[in-house]
């Protein structure tokens, strides 16, 4: 009966999940270099102009509001240090006079920064994107995972669609590269068969072997056993298995000490070689 092989169900899920991951990853990484990155810096530097011009009208306020009280008398003592602080604060920027005090429209303003503030930031400075962030979603989401990964995995598995492996049974190797008969078969390679599950079949009149995977297809360990027990049938299965050489008896009964069977033979003679001759 011929060995027929097919794509493993388990090749084609795991090949489908990559591609997932990889498409999802990709997506992500574009999307946070696109859009997440760039609404974090924006936030930044929003917050950093609103708490910049909210600073410079609280301190006018303040510093009218000390003035008042100094021109009235009712002005504290520790007041009167922070009115000092500021006017020192002004002289150090080169400032002839102290600025206007505020209007009705920047009295507005100022509540409505604040509540901005409030609201929109949670009176809290947003965390700038790391510098690293941009380069690892572009390059290793974005392009590895996603412009790379992605379409690799689509081509491995579209690219095993009706692909099959064939050993008819009078030992013809049907393969997507066309069909060899037995005599052409000259050898079967298992050196890597344990570990990576794959052979390579040597076919006369062609240099590249043929490639036998098992990961990849149902029923491969089927024509590699047959081959391989073909060519070495002392090492080999006809279910691709190695075969393990036993021990011989006799010497596996030296090994445990046990004496050679002729010396348990009741019938075997005892005697020493000269009795023996002399009888």
């Amino acid at each position: 009966m011929a060995i027929q092989t097919s794509i493993k169900r388990s090749f084609i899920f795991w090949n489908v999940l990559y591609i997932v991951l990889c498409g999802g990853l990709g997506a992500w990484g574009a999307y946070d270099y696109w859009v997440t990155i760039p609404d974090q810096e924006k936030a930044v530097a929003t917050y950093e102009e609103l708490n910049v011009r909210r600073a410079e009208l609280e301190m006018r306020g303040v510093l009218w509001t000390l003035l008042a009280k100094k021109a009235d008398g009712t002005i504290t003592e520790t007041e009167s240090e922070t009115l000092e602080e500021m006017r020192v604060a002004m002289r150090d920027a080169d400032l002839t006079g102290p600025p206007p005090p505020l209007t009705d429209e920047e009295k507005e303003e100022y509540k409505e920064l604040k509540k901005t503030i409030e609201v929109d930031f949670e009176n809290t400075a947003p965390e700038p994107p790391a510098s690293y962030d941009r380069w690892v979603n572009f390059w290793v989401y974005f392009v590895g995972t996603g412009i790379l990964g992605t379409p690799w995995f689509v081509w491995k598995l579209f690219s095993r669609r009706g692909r099959s492996w064939r050993l008819e049974d009078d030992g013809t190797l049907v393969t997507p590269d066309g069909s060899f008969p037995a005599d052409q078969i000259t050898d079967i390679d298992m050196s890597i068969w344990m570990k990576k599950s794959i052979a390579r079949v040597g076919v006369e009149g062609r240099i590249e072997p043929i490639v036998l995977d098992d990961y990849e297809y149902e029923n491969v360990y089927l024509i590699v056993g047959s081959l391989a027990h073909r060519f070495h049938p002392d090492a080999w299965t006809d279910e691709a298995k190695p075969i393990k050489d036993d021990e011989p008896e006799d010497d596996q009964d030296a090994e445990d000490g046990e004496a050679p069977s002729s010396a348990n033979d009741p019938e075997a003679p005892n005697d020493p070689p000269e009795k023996q001759a002399d009888a």
